[in-house]
């Protein structure tokens, strides 16, 4: 089971997700006008006037939201252990 705080980044990271299909769909079908759902749900989050800016430029903007909600996994190498060669081994 989910912690709060876990469904709340979900909700969040769903949220924007569902805003950044929907502006790269009308990106894809090279629309300029946004519905006034899209620029009503933009304007909750935080952007002023999403009339007045390029679909284009709405996507970085929402992207730069989401990666905050992204989990950065971060893979811990391990040390190799070197050989030591030895000055008589024979190579030349």
């Amino acid at each position: 089971m989910l912690n709060r705080s876990d469904q709340n980044r979900r909700q969040g990271l769903r949220r924007l997700d569902d805003i950044l299909e929907t502006l790269e769909q009308l990106n894809l079908h090279d629309k300029t006008e946004l519905p006034d759902h899209v620029a009503e749900a933009l304007v909750l989050l935080g952007i002023e006037g999403p009339h007045s800016v390029p679909v284009p430029q709405l996507i970085e903007r929402v992207w730069a939201m989401q990666q905050p909600y992204l989990i950065t996994i971060v893979v811990e190498r391990r040390r190799r252990r070197r050989r030591k060669v030895s000055s008589d081994s024979g190579l030349a």
